[in-house]
Order: C-alpha cells, then sequence, then structure tokens
C-alpha cells in the first residue's frame, strides 16, 4: 500500500511545484509591465513638464494569453510640487507595443489621454 502511495505523492508534489512556478511567472510578468507602464507614465508627465518627487509606483492585474498580457493597472505618485498623480491603464502589453486606453491625471486634471504607448513593449515569450 505504502508502494501505491509513492507516486501519488509525488505526482501532488509535482503538480504544486509547477502552480507555484507559474505563479512566480505570472508575478514576474506582472511586475516586468508594471515597470513598462511606470516608464511610460513618467515619460508622459515629462513631457507635460511635470516632474515627480515619487513614483509613479504602478499595479496591475493582468493575465497571460499567448504572448501578451492583457487587463488593467493604476499607478500613482507625487508631483514636486506636491500635487497627486494618477495613471489608469486597460489595454493590452506585447512585444510589438502597449495598446488600449492610458490616462494620466494631475491632481483629476487629464494631463495625457492615449490609445498607444509609444516607446512600450513587454516581451513576454519564454
Amino acid at each position: 500500500m505504502l508502494r501505491l502511495l509513492r507516486p501519488v505523492v509525488l505526482l501532488a508534489a509535482g503538480v504544486l511545484a509547477l502552480t507555484a512556478c507559474s505563479e512566480q511567472l505570472d508575478q514576474g510578468l506582472n511586475d516586468l509591465a508594471a515597470t513598462a507602464l511606470e516608464d511610460a507614465v513618467a515619460r508622459q508627465l515629462s513631457d507635460a513638464g511635470v516632474t515627480l518627487s515619487s513614483g509613479p509606483d504602478c499595479s496591475t492585474d493582468l493575465s497571460r494569453s499567448g504572448t501578451s498580457l492583457s487587463g488593467d493597472a493604476s499607478c500613482t505618485g507625487t508631483a514636486s510640487d506636491g500635487r497627486s498623480v494618477r495613471a489608469d491603464f486597460d489595454g493590452t502589453l506585447s512585444s510589438s507595443g502597449c495598446t488600449g486606453s492610458l490616462g494620466v491625471f494631475v491632481d483629476d486634471e487629464a494631463i495625457a489621454q492615449v490609445d498607444e504607448i509609444p516607446d512600450c513593449s513587454v516581451n513576454v515569450q519564454f
């Protein structure tokens, strides 16, 4: 009986290990996407003449589908003059670009609204 249980235990341990690796991979991809969006938000703010004292810090809720990530993200920061900075993204990031809605706001005033983020890509291939 013990010999029969050993393969089942090993199989269960293997499934748990694969699940943990997949979750770590997905978290790593979300972190990579957050960095790409932080760079994009910082560029939009810089183009508008806004300098940051902190941030932007983005949190993502993205799902992987093949070689792209889709979902939404929100970013926060503080301008050097103390005003609050916020950005919202809803779209898709891939190695061929980042498309979707990106809104950047300073004290709730729209600074930028773009449907395609320039110079943005995330390589999801592995």
